[in-house]
């Protein structure tokens, strides 16, 4: 999650009372460490406020960590059940939709976590390189693809926003990156797929990463 994307969450979940918030899973949550140190934004700015405000956050990743509340499969019916019978008011599926064979199921599942009137606050990168997670389908949608998703669920709002960062950004920290490009460049013939992406992610290096934000109420 990039912090632009960590601001917009918090201001959409400013705009809502604890009591339409709370209990609220955060779906693919990773671990305390990763939330904290590698990604220190998201505390900050999103669930430190939250629980100041007395709103019940719960953790869910498919694997165990300190700081995952609940392991859980996002597949499995009976995850699923497990995770309903928390009884939460909203949820946060942020970054996840790319990385599910189905993603479609994966926004009828979070809707039906809820109960009428529960919301989920879902980004999804819109402009983006290939990145696995451990799949990437390249699903980049903007709001009315994303509307398209959560069927039948009014969109309270949808935007896509630049995060003010870009490939470059990666290379100056790391400037051997450009490297693997170069050799990429005249040996198509060793992987046609790999080659391809590796040719397209030169295209971040001018242009800014963006995603989509948005907020699906259910009827």
């Amino acid at each position: 999650m990039f912090e632009a994307e960590a601001r917009w969450l918090a201001a959409a979940l400013d705009r809502f009372a604890p009591a339409r918030l709370s209990p609220l899973l955060n779906l693919g949550s990773s671990t305390a460490a990763f939330r904290q140190q590698v990604q220190p934004w998201t505390e900050l700015q999103l669930f430190r406020p939250l629980r100041a405000r007395g709103i019940e956050v719960v953790h869910v990743d498919r694997r165990e960590g300190p700081g995952i509340d609940v392991r859980a499969d996002l597949t499995d019916p009976g995850d699923l059940a497990r995770l309903r019978a928390l009884a939460p008011r909203a949820l946060l599926c942020c970054n996840l939709l790319e990385h599910v064979v189905d993603p479609g199921r994966l926004a009828g599942d979070c809707l039906d976590l809820l109960p009428a009137g529960g919301l989920v606050f879902v980004t999804v990168p819109f402009s983006y390189p290939y990145h696995r997670d451990p799949i990437d389908t390249m699903l980049r949608p903007g709001p009315d693809a994303l509307q398209a998703l959560f069927a039948g669920a009014p969109m309270v709002a949808g935007e896509i926003i630049g995060v003010g960062l870009s490939y470059r950004d990666e290379v100056r920290r790391r400037p051997w990156l450009l490297l693997r490009h170069l050799a990429r460049l005249p040996a198509p013939f060793l992987s046609w797929t790999r080659w391809k992406r590796s040719m397209a992610k030169l295209y971040w290096l001018a242009a800014e990463y963006r995603v989509t934000c948005a907020i699906f109420e259910k009827p």
